[in-house]
């Protein structure tokens, strides 16, 4: 089931669509600023102010506004069946399985059972002697090879290039695991015909669906991955920048000798897929090819995760601004990639500007009111990326249970807005991105591990609530900074709780699956 990309006039009528959207709501926004100066008087602390909260929601309409049309876009765009392409039965494949002191042996022997030869090779670049003898004998048992490197640059980038500069005259096609995931038998068959069908495919990536372990935290939110994925990669496989995701996928040896090895930074997948495009060769969406991967086990894993995942994409926005806008992909796509990589720490920069907003109101007790349906505009916007999990969940558990999760996964990514603009402002200044493995273990809910994965988030909200003080003399204002200790607190004691038999039993049985689905 392949996914035909639209016309590059369709596109520009989507982007047209999406940008003409965002302009109507920023003239409504600035004529309603303009009629309220005039009338009330504006001073210009409050214009300023004024400026602040439309500035900030600006950046949360546009996101919001293009998540709601690739949401539309991908309900619309149902897949076609295409005729499959003759596959050549003598082609060679290696899954390059990478790990770091996170082996995950059932997953790998399972990812193996292809329904053609494969060659399964371990990229170790674990840490401990412990993990690296648990390698070695899963290998000698199943008769794999094991490829290791003296010096451990360069993050997963670099365990790739070392390996494939070994290996790139031995294969013809590689297929790149993560530790935790599980792709189906037929996978490599499946890729072989998208790459047969089209010689400017240099890239196959497939879908992800998160496998949830029982914990109560990753049972609210594991269903958040294949929503997102599904929704994301099928309408930017269609309108904009189709992406390798950095597992999951194949690539060609062909395309690899073309673009030379994976950029060495913490996102790799990105900054490989701009040079895919750069080389002249596609990343092709294949939305049947399902694999099956472990969520972060608890919320300190996941903050581990989107810290990593903000960093990496300042560092990679910081680098790679001019080799976007000067490539030969169309406008499209390059407007797509570059707005894809801003959302957040655009969205990190507008919660800011909001809180200055805020600071500045409660700070003067002015009368001026932002018009209630910009505020309202901006609530909206802000949660469009969660509305098709949501919405999933309204229709198979009711409104009782997706009100429920569209409040937890608001609070949960708000928590997040500290590290995001830490993130920002180490990278944005020049200091380098840090490849964070996320975590397999849990944490636990215990006090001390609680206040040392949030002391950043708590150091924060002390000095926030401490100017707002001194500044306004309102401690409304510094709400923004409480919420995520707040929230923070409450997913680490709750979400690392096992979920009880009777709250499973309830659960959509496509939300009970196992790894085994995989297979």
């Amino acid at each position: 089931m392949q996914i035909p990309r639209a016309s590059r006039i369709v596109q520009l009528v989507y982007w047209g669509g999406i940008l003409g959207g965002w302009a109507l709501l920023l003239g409504l926004y600035v004529t309603a600023v303009v009629l309220e100066s005039q009338q009330a008087g504006v001073e210009p602390v409050e214009l300023a102010g004024m400026l602040g909260f439309g500035i900030g929601s600006a950046v949360i309409w546009l996101i919001g506004i293009r998540h709601l049309a690739m949401w539309l876009v991908a309900r619309a765009a149902r897949p076609q069946r295409m005729p499959r392409a003759i596959v050549s039965s003598s082609a060679r494949v290696a899954l390059l399985y990478c790990t770091a002191d996170d082996l995950n042996p059932e997953a790998l022997l399972r990812s193996l059972q292809q329904d053609r030869d494969v060659t399964g090779i371990i990229l170790d670049d674990s840490s401990t002697a412990l993990a690296r003898a648990a390698v070695d004998r899963l290998a000698e048992e199943e008769g794999l090879q094991v490829i290791r490197r003296r010096h451990r640059t360069g993050f997963k980038a670099g365990n790739l290039n070392h390996a494939i500069a070994q290996l790139i005259d031995r294969f013809d096609y590689f297929v790149v695991l993560d530790s935790d995931e599980v792709i189906p038998p037929h996978f490599v068959t499946r890729a072989l015909a998208d790459f047969a069908g089209d010689p400017r495919i240099g890239v196959v990536q497939g879908r992800h669906r998160a496998e949830p372990d029982g914990t109560l935290f990753t049972e609210a939110f594991a269903g958040l991955l294949e929503s997102h994925v599904s929704v994301v990669q099928r309408a930017r496989s269609r309108m904009g920048f189709s992406a390798f995701m950095g597992r999951g996928g194949m690539i060609s040896a062909r395309c690899l000798r073309a673009t030379g090895p994976f950029p060495e930074v913490v996102t790799e997948d990105v900054a490989y897929s701009l040079e895919v495009r750069r080389a002249g060769y596609l990343v092709h969406y294949d939305d049947d090819l399902v694999s099956v991967e472990d969520y972060p086990v608890d919320y300190q894993a996941f903050r581990t995760q989107h810290a990593k995942t903000a960093e990496g994409t300042m560092e990679f926005l910081r680098g790679a601004w001019r080799r976007i806008l000067g490539s030969k992909m169309g406008a499209a796509e390059k407007l797509d990639l570059l707005v894809e990589q801003m959302a957040v720490p655009a969205v990190g920069a507008s919660s800011l500007m909001l809180f200055g907003s805020g600071l500045i109101f409660a700070a003067v007790d002015s009368s001026v009111r932002q018009p209630i349906w910009a505020v309202v505009a901006t609530g909206l916007f802000g949660v469009a990326a969660l509305l098709p999990e949501t919405v999933r969940r309204l229709r198979h558990r009711g409104p009782v249970v997706a009100a429920s999760f569209l409040a937890a996964a608001v609070a949960l990514y708000a928590s997040t807005l500290v590290v995001t603009l830490a993130a920002m402002v180490r990278v944005s200044g020049g200091g380098r991105a840090v490849f964070k493995i996320t975590p397999k273990r849990a944490h636990g809910g215990g006090a001390r591990a609680i206040l040392s994965a949030l002391r950043l988030e708590i150091s924060v909200a002390v000095v926030m609530l401490a100017l707002a003080l001194l500044v306004s003399g309102n401690l409304l204002a510094a709400m923004p900074f409480l919420g995520p200790v707040v929230f923070g607190v409450a997913f680490a004691v709750i979400g690392s709780r096992p979920v009880r038999p009777w709250v499973r039993a309830r659960l959509p049985e496509r939300r009970r699956s196992s790894i085994r689905s995989a297979s």
